[in-house]
């Protein structure tokens, strides 16, 4: 079997217009699909107790449908819910997006002040074999889901990184 990138990622959120705009304040999604979630195959498909309901709202970064991210509020809200995942917990625990074209780390942190909303972890240079640094941080969305936020190098700067070291390899 072979498969496309990822379609869409379902966030299951307490209150949707709250989520909604924080994905677009935050991170310049926008909506492009609302919909009542209801009825017995929706029951039958999720699994989901009798009578349950739910709204969603489609955010798109750009316009490809890949990689979207779907919200989802659903009535009556569960008499219990879990945390959200952490990392070293079995399951999907946090959302990592990356930086359009000409986006700096920097100017989504003035951003996020503005906002108010706090830095989860402050800014990092990761640095992995055989790839140039990057910057990323992470942030929590208003139901607390880690939202990993990556300045990656350019196509030309990977590849500028990996031809500096082929020739120090080379003279090594």
């Amino acid at each position: 079997m072979s498969m496309l990138p990822l379609h869409h990622v379902v966030l299951s959120v307490t209150d949707l217009e709250r989520s909604a705009g924080f994905y677009e304040s935050l991170l310049g999604y926008r909506r492009t699909l609302e919909s009542a979630v209801e009825g017995e195959r929706y029951e039958r498909y999720l699994r989901l107790p009798a009578g349950s309901t739910g709204r969603m709202m489609m955010l798109q970064a750009d316009e490809r449908t890949v990689g979207m991210i779907e919200l989802i509020e659903w009535s009556p809200p569960l008499a219990e819910t879990t945390p959200p995942k952490r990392v070293g917990d079995p399951g999907v625990t946090m959302l990592a997006l990356e930086l359009a074209p000409g986006e700096t780390l920097d100017a989504v942190i003035e951003r996020l002040a503005g906002l108010g909303v706090p830095l989860w972890s402050e800014p990092e240079t990761v640095e992995l074999e055989a790839y140039p640094p990057f910057r990323t941080l992470i942030v929590e969305d208003p139901d607390g889901i880690l939202i990993e936020l990556i300045q990656l190098p350019t196509r030309d700067e990977v590849r500028a990184y990996r031809a500096a070291l082929r020739e120090q390899e080379a003279h090594a």
